[in-house]
């Protein structure tokens, strides 16, 4: 059995001093001087999208720092946020449009204008629209501003094929939110009493207000952190117990807990009474999943769940068991994330101080106080409906991937239909900062279908894998050189962002908001957006509000000055109370008391309509748990504190930080195959083989390897980084997670001698 390994007792570290080569210009004397300005605005080296400050001298950003108008900021900046200045100025960045002149994929390009680049991709979709239909075109980004602009000009041009990366990140999450609650829930971390994560590593997966609350919290010697990881990761350094649980076997231990829960009558029967509904479906699945059943799948004792169980129990409300934010570890992610959240319910944490919580919105806000005090905005990317079935039937009903929103689609599905062209030929795809020959599944053959396209046009800052495919690359102004539209951000309290761009383009680099409106007055469709120019975008987008625009400029960050609002908890009622003094703390319980966004208008423990279409899943039960496939190894990955899955391994500062990626493997699996530190190896399975470096480590199971992600590349016009270290993705099936469609990025894998 496994055993836990206490606070600070398992490994000593020691830090260790990195000297960095190189000159930062930046700092010399002569170019502080004249005009020395700041400017607030948000970061985009990452997803997070943490708000900033840029510290600019005579036109020249030399800073970055976290924008202290955000009290959760303050000055606080990750490495990878800190690294902005370095992409700017980076020799390898993307200066002028490209156009391929050789074979696909063969690395010949020359340079062009804009006019001559954007007209090229312009009489190609169009040419595409009239040969194939306008839904032969696919249309791809990560979500944020460029994904709402890229599935508007989709939209508008009159494809249904949009992809956004959440099915290989947080697709089963927002999946189980949306079948559980009915909307997305939220964390409070900073006044939870005790924690039970999931492997969410909120100190290499960086989010900097919720690494810090996370911070706070496990420096603090009154709560508890409890971390199931199949590796000694920072966050599990910083916990109270960590169980080195055996990869993608997290569904059996909730199943336990929830169990135990259930046999002993220990979760808040009130709160489950009033609104929820199926509890005895519920009880009926896990008659049984006791702590002794789900030993031999997780490796943990089954009298450390009964422990846990009472522990959590007693801490309850003020307890949060963790959903993490990357749901792709195994088939069971949809029952694994359902029965975390399900946990959370029948410890009747909802809309509790230290538990769990849904976004107070402007909406909600403006409704609850009966006056309209809090901004609203309109959309400036217009989506029309189209009434075309998409090539991964998301949404359409009696699809297999009917529960997952037509928006975003399931990206592992992509290559299959390109080279089946069923059910319609796809032609062409407009990726904008999307790589999916790093990030997605067997990259081999995902390449081998965009071999066989018409056209393939990337929008990117660096000539990524993917751009190395395309026809025509159109290079992208770094976040630092461009101006973008309000973002409003959901949690206890509205907020609002905005990115001002710190200098013009240093290079022939446009903004995807150009380009796309250059694109639409080329195709036809220009009347589908009311503005030409980003200021009067802000403006339609705040319905003239000039206030907030003025202080978003200023500031960079706005956010609501009330109270923190739990809907269930008195103190917090009567607070808002006082502030608004009509309102009523009835008012506020009536809140959640509305009728909620699912079919029953409850909390749903168990969903009919998921039983309908996928029967067995309606309710948590152990089913998809295998991932290693009769391999003797499982391989699982994960981002690092200095690197994103994909985007950041050639910036300069960050590629000094960390240029590679070697196999964590445990001693005694080294010693099983001959293999000594820095030794290389391969890995395979069915869909690839890839060679690896050794890093032997006691912090990790001996039947699992780990690789940081975004390695591996083949980037010839990137040269730091063209096939450097080891990618996980290489050997990663095009296999989905029943219900919700997510990639599934742990796989069996044999160890194989070089």
């Amino acid at each position: 059995m496994i055993e836990s390994y206490a606070r600070r007792r398992f490994l000593q570290f020691s830090t260790a001093a990195l000297s960095m080569q190189g000159s930062l210009r930046a700092w010399e004397p002569s170019i502080l001087k004249g005009e020395d300005k700041w400017v607030r605005s948000v970061c985009e080296m990452c997803s997070s999208r943490c708000a900033i400050e840029v510290r600019v001298v005579d036109q020249k950003p030399v800073w970055l720092q976290g924008n202290a108008f955000d009290a959760r900021m303050h000055s606080s900046i990750c490495a990878r946020g800190l690294s902005g200045v370095s992409q700017l100025y980076d020799q390898d960045r993307l200066r002028t449009p490209l156009m391929r002149v050789g074979r696909r994929g063969e690395n010949r390009w020359r340079e062009a204008s804009w006019d001559e680049a954007l007209a090229f991709v312009a009489s190609s979709m169009q040419r595409l629209k009239q040969n194939y239909g306008a839904q032969s075109m696919l249309f791809s980004s990560k979500t944020g501003e460029s994904f709402d602009l890229l599935s508007s000009f989709a939209a508008n041009y009159g494809s249904p094929n949009t992809f956004s990366h959440w099915s290989s990140c947080p697709i089963a999450i927002e999946s189980a939110l949306e079948q559980t609650f009915g909307e997305r829930a939220y964390r409070d971390f900073e006044h939870a009493d005790y924690i039970v994560n999931f492997g969410h590593n909120l100190f290499e997966g960086l989010d900097i207000p919720l690494s810090k609350a996370m911070a706070r919290f496990a420096a603090n010697p009154s709560k508890k952190l409890i971390v199931l990881d199949p590796r000694f990761s920072i966050m599990a350094g910083k916990a109270d117990e960590w169980y080195p649980i055996k990869a993608g076997q997290d569904l059996a231990f909730v199943l336990s807990l929830l169990h135990v829960w259930l046999r002993d009558a220990k979760y808040d029967h009130a709160f489950v009474r009033r609104y929820c509904i199926g509890l005895d479906a519920l009880k009926a699945s896990l008659k049984e999943t006791t702590p002794q059943w789900q030993e031999r799948y997780t490796g943990i004792d089954a009298k450390t769940i009964e422990r846990l169980a009472d522990e959590i129990y007693r801490a309850a409300p003020r307890c949060i068991l963790d959903w993490g934010h990357k749901a792709t570890t195994s088939p069971a992610e949809f029952q694994r994330t359902r029965a975390i959240l399900i946990a959370n319910v029948l410890m009747g944490n909802v809309e509790k101080k230290g538990g769990i919580y849904f976004a107070k919105t402007p909406e909600m806000l403006n409704a609850l106080i009966q006056e309209p005090l809090f901004p609203l905005l309109q959309s400036p990317y217009p989506t029309p409906e189209v009434g075309i079935a998409r090539i991964d039937g998301a949404g359409e009903e009696r699809s297999a991937y009917r529960f997952v929103p037509k928006k975003h689609g399931v990206l592992n599905a992509i290559a299959d239909a390109i080279l089946t062209q069923q059910p319609y030929a796809i032609k062409g795809w407009f990726l904008t900062r999307h790589n999916p020959l790093v990030t997605v599944a067997d990259p081999q053959k995902m390449r081998t279908a965009m071999a066989s396209l018409d056209l393939i046009v990337v929008n990117d800052i660096y000539m990524s894998d993917t751009a190395m495919m395309a026809d025509v690359v159109l290079p992208e102004s770094t976040y630092l050189e461009r101006d973008e539209s309000i973002h409003l951000h959901h949690g206890l309290v509205p907020s609002y962002t905005m990115r001002n761009r710190a200098l013009t383009p240093l290079h022939r680099t446009r903004s995807l908001h150009e380009i796309v409106r250059s694109l639409a007055d080329a195709l036809g469709f220009s009347h589908a957006y009311p503005w030409k120019t980003m200021q009067e975008l802000r403006a339609y987008q705040a319905k003239g509000n000039s206030a907030l625009l003025e202080s978003l400029v200023k500031r960079g960050y706005v956010q609501a000055t009330i109270p923190h609002l739990f809907l269930r908890e008195e103190a917090s009622a009567r607070a808002f109370c006082e502030r608004y003094a009509h309102v009523e703390p009835r008012h506020v319980l009536e809140m959640f008391e509305r009728r909620r966004k699912t079919p029953s208008g409850k909390i749903e423990l168990f969903c009919a309509h998921i039983e309908k279409a996928f029967e067995g899943y309606g309710v948590p039960c152990a089913v998809d748990m295998d991932v290693q496939q009769n391999y003797p190894y499982t391989l699982i990955s994960g981002k690092s504190a200095i690197h994103t899955n994909g985007h950041t391994q050639n910036v300069p500062y960050l590629h000094a930080l960390m240029s590679d990626n070697p196999l964590w493997m445990h001693p005694s699996t080294a010693k099983a195959h001959g293999l000594r530190q820095n030794d290389t190896c391969y890995i395979e399975n069915e869909i690839g083989k890839e060679k690896v470096k050794v890093f032997l480590t006691e912090g990790i199971r001996p039947d699992t390897l780990f690789l940081y992600m975004g390695f591996g590349r083949q980037t010839p016009l990137l040269p730091k980084i063209d096939r450097k270290g080891s990618s996980a993705s290489k050997l990663l099936p095009l296999k989905t997670a029943p219900v919700c469609g997510a990639m599934i990025t742990n796989t069996g894998v044999r160890i194989v001698r070089a």
